[in-house]
C-alpha cells in the first residue's frame, strides 16, 4: 500500500486538503513551465528536485486553500533542510506540523514497486539502476528528517508492507488520540566558573486533553458528522535551566444538552453533558514527563535521568443525544402528537396522515402565562413491542428518560382507550420500570369530534388515578387547561 492510496484514505475520513509534491511536480512539468522544465532535468537525471522549487509551490497551493481543515503532505519534506524551510512556511502561516507518519517499506520491495509502475508510466527514470540511485540518496538524507521530527516526539513509524485495510488501521491508530506528555529534559548546568554547577532538566507539558463541553444553542450532532476524528497535541519537551515544556493545545468538543459519551469497545457511558458550559475531560492528555533535576539526591547529585512523556488515550468513541425536554409526548402513530406541538409553539414539525411521520424528536419552546415557557419534545410514535426495538423501538423510548413529564396523547376515535393506554405504559414499563415514576397526564385528542355524552362515556373508560383533558388542536378546545396542569405538575414540590 503506497502514499497515495493512503493519503486519498486519510483524506476522505477526515476532511483535509491533499499536498503531494508528486502531483504538483507533474502539473507543472505538463504545463512546461519553467520550474517543471527545471524539475524534469532533475528527474531524468535520477536526481531531486530542488528544495526551493518544491516549497514555493507548496506555499502556493497552501494559500489557495485558506479554509480547509488541515493539510497531508505527501512524501515530504525528504531532507532535514526540506522540514526546516517547512516549519519555517507552515509557523508563518499559523499552521505547524502536528504528526509524521512513516511509512517503512524494505528496499527491494520498494524498487519492486517502481519497477512495477515503469510499465505503465512510460517514465525514463524508472529503471533499475535509476531507482536504485534515488533510494539510496533517500535514504541518505531522510532518516536525519526522522531525527529532526523526533526531537518533537511527532514521528510514527508505521510498517508499510501488508493490505491497505491493515495499514490504514495502523495510521488511523496514531492519528485519533489524545496528546502525549511531553518528555522531561535530562540536562547538567554550566555556568562561566562552574562546567558542572548541577543538574537542571525541566518537566514536559501536558499532553492536550479532548473535552465536551455543553452548548445550549446546539440542538443535534449534525455539526460532527464530518469531524468524526481528533487530534490533540502533544505535550512540548522539558528543557535546561528547569523550564516546563508548553502544555498541548486542548481540544474543546461542544456539543448539546443531553449528550451522552460511550466507550465503544465496552459501551460504559464516560460521560453525560447536561448543563451550559459544563466541561467534562473526556480523554485526557499524558502527563510530561519529569526532568532530572527531579531526581538529584545527595547520593546522587547529578542524575541524567530523565521521566518520558505518559502516552496519550486512543480509540473510538460515541455520542448520542438524549432530548433534554420538560414534557414529553407519548403515543401511538398519529395521535396528534405532532399537530399540538405546532400549535402550541413556533415549532413545526412534519405532518401527514400516515404513521412515522416523525422520525426524530421535535422540540418546541411552549408559552405560557407572565411570559414563563416550558420545553415540548414531539417523540416518534410507539407501537406494542417498541421495548424490543419494533418500529423505531429504543430509538423512541430513550428519550423519553429525559422528560420530567409525560403527555400520553390517544386520539378519541381510538377503539378501545384503556388498552391503548395500558400498551402504552407497559412498553414504558418494559423498557425502565422507573419511568412510571414520572408524572403522567392523558390527553384525548381530535375531541372537537366528540358531543358531550361520548366524552362522558370515554371518561368512564379512562384509568383512574391519571388526571386526562379532552383536547382539540384544531379548535383550542382544552388546550389552556391543558398547559395549566402540565405547568403544575413540572412545578410541583
Amino acid at each position: 500500500s503506497g502514499k497515495g492510496t493512503q493519503s486519498a484514505n486519510l483524506l476522505s475520513k477526515y476532511n483535509l486538503q491533499h499536498i503531494s509534491t508528486g502531483d504538483l511536480l507533474r502539473d507543472e512539468v505538463n504545463r512546461q513551465t519553467p520550474l517543471g522544465l527545471e524539475a524534469k532535468k532533475s528527474m531524468e537525471q535520477g536526481m531531486l528536485v530542488p528544495d526551493e522549487v518544491v516549497i514555493g509551490m507548496i506555499s502556493s497551493k497552501i494559500d489557495e486553500n485558506p479554509n480547509v481543515k488541515g493539510f497531508i503532505f505527501d512524501g515530504f519534506p525528504r531532507t532535514k533542510q526540506q522540514a526546516i524551510a517547512l516549519d519555517e512556511l507552515l509557523q508563518a502561516k499559523n499552521a505547524p506540523i502536528n504528526l509524521v507518519l512513516a511509512l517503512e517499506v524494505a528496499d527491494d520491495e520498494l524498487t519492486k514497486r517502481i519497477l512495477n509502475r515503469a510499465l505503465t508510466s512510460g517514465r525514463a527514470d524508472d529503471t533499475e539502476e535509476v531507482i536504485k540511485k534515488r533510494v539510496e540518496e533517500y535514504r541518505a538524507k531522510t532518516e536525519v528528517v526522522a531525527s529532526y521530527y523526533q526531537e518533537t516526539d511527532k514521528v510514527k513509524r508505521i510498517n508499510g508492507e501488508g493490505t491497505v485495510d491493515e495499514i490504514f488501521a495502523l495510521l488511523c491508530a496514531q492519528i485519533d488520540k489524545s496528546g502525549h506528555g511531553g518528555a522531561g529534559c535530562s540536562h547538567f548546568a554550566r555556568t562561566k566558573y562552574n562546567a558542572q554547577a548541577g543538574v537542571d532538566g525541566g518537566d514536559g507539558g501536558r499532553g492536550a486533553h479532548v473535552i465536551l463541553r455543553g452548548n445550549a444553542q446546539l440542538w443535534t450532532l449534525l455539526h460532527l458528522r464530518y469531524h468524526k476524528n481528533v487530534l490533540a497535541e502533544d505535550g512540548e519537551k522539558g528543557n535546561k535551566s528547569n523550564m516546563t515544556g508548553r502544555d498541548g493545545k486542548d481540544i474543546y468538543i461542544d456539543v448539546p444538552l443531553g449528550t451522552i459519551a460511550y466507550d465503544e469497545e465496552t459501551g460504559e457511558i464516560e460521560a453525560e453533558v447536561l448543563e451550559q458550559g459544563q466541561e467534562i475531560v473526556w480523554l485526557k492528555g499524558g502527563r510530561g514527563g519529569l526532568g532530572n533535576a527531579n531526581f538529584a539526591t545527595a547520593t546522587n547529585q547529578a542524575p541524567d535521568y530523565a521521566q518520558p512523556g505518559e502516552p496519550g488515550i486512543e480509540g473510538w468513541k460515541y455520542l448520542e443525544l438524549k432530548v433534554l425536554a420538560d414534557v414529553g409526548l407519548v403515543g401511538f402513530p398519529n395521535a396528534g402528537k405532532s399537530t399540538l406541538l405546532s400549535t402550541i409553539s413556533a415549532a413545526k414539525p412534519k405532518i401527514a396522515d400516515y404513521a412515522f411521520t416523525t422520525l426524530t424528536p421535535q422540540l418546541g419552546i411552549v408559552p405560557y402565562r407572565d411570559d414563563k415557557s416550558f420545553c415540548m419534545a414531539d417523540l416518534p410514535g410507539i407501537i406494542e413491542g417498541a421495548a424490543e426495538g419494533k418500529g423505531l423501538g429504543h430509538r423512541f423510548l430513550r428519550h423519553i428518560e429525559r422528560n420530567s413529564v409525560l403527555l400520553f396523547m390517544i386520539p378519541a376515535d381510538c377503539p378501545d382507550h384503556h388498552e391503548q393506554f395500558n400498551i402504552l405504559l407497559h412498553e414504558l414499563q418494559e423498557f425502565n420500570p422507573e419511568l412510571l415514576d414520572k408524572n403522567i397526564i392523558l390527553a384525548i385528542s381530535k375531541s372537537d369530534m366528540l358531543d358531550d355524552e361520548l366524552e362522558r362515556e370515554i371518561a368512564k373508560t379512562l384509568p383512574e388515578g391519571i388526571p386526562h383533558y379532552f383536547i382539540s388542536s384544531a379548535s383550542g378546545k382544552g388546550i389552556i387547561e391543558l398547559k395549566d396542569a402540565l405547568w403544575s405538575a413540572l412545578n410541583e414540590g
